[in-house]
């Protein structure tokens, strides 16, 4: 009688971890964002460039949208615990100029990110539910401290929200005019500079009482 064959023991597969895959694949799309523009970024290229399977890019993300909103949502996280770190001095108005300054830092150092978050950079790409609340906390960082300046009475009486609309405004167009090469000024450390200050000072109750932003 033939005795059967053992079985040749079976390879276990190792897969990547979930968050390894989706920081690999949000990294891969910024470097082709950086390198290529948007609509370079695809399932096959994004799979060889962070270094995984094309179907664990479906299987993680569902489609290209997938992964755009993984990226919103990377980069509005990061972008909230900048502005977070940038809030923390005991005097609003200082914390205020100190978040402006953070703002830029994030753009100019994360053009990519800055670029898919506030540029409309991938046509017909609309973030989901979930990756606006990412971003409405970063806004919410900005509208915390202005309230703080209300409450201390640096800031005249006035809709928190409005003025933290203003102030976002206000850096956004800066922002994207030094990273699209469209400012008038040479120096725009100094333009944007200035632009906190005028721009925080005309906030201010009593605006020669402005040390703070010294």
């Amino acid at each position: 009688m033939a005795t059967a064959k053992p079985s040749a023991p079976r390879v276990r597969r190792h897969r990547t971890p979930s968050l390894a895959v989706t920081s690999a694949v949000v990294e891969a799309s910024l470097r082709i964002i950086g390198s290529d523009g948007a609509e370079a970024v695809t399932v096959r290229r994004l799979a060889s460039e962070a270094g995984v399977a094309p179907m664990s890019i479906y299987n993680h993300f569902g489609d290209m949208h997938g992964v755009f909103d993984a990226v919103f949502e990377h980069g509005f996280r990061e972008f909230a615990d900048v502005l977070h770190r940038n809030s923390k001095s005991q005097n609003p108005v200082t914390s205020l100029y100190e978040m402006g300054l953070a703002y830029r830092t994030f753009a100019l150092e994360n053009p990519e990110t800055y670029a898919v978050m506030f540029l409309r950079v991938v046509p017909g790409f609309e973030a989901s539910e979930d990756s606006f609340l990412a971003a409405a906390q970063s806004f919410e960082e900005l509208r915390i401290v202005v309230q703080r300046a209300i409450d201390t009475n640096q800031f005249l009486p006035n809709n928190s929200e409005l003025i933290a609309q203003q102030i976002w405004a206000s850096c956004h167009g800066a922002v994207a005019l030094e990273l699209l090469e469209m400012s008038v000024f040479a120096d725009t450390n100094e333009t944007y500079n200035k632009l906190l200050v005028t721009l925080i000072r005309g906030l201010l109750r009593n605006p020669e009482e402005s040390a703070a932003l010294a």
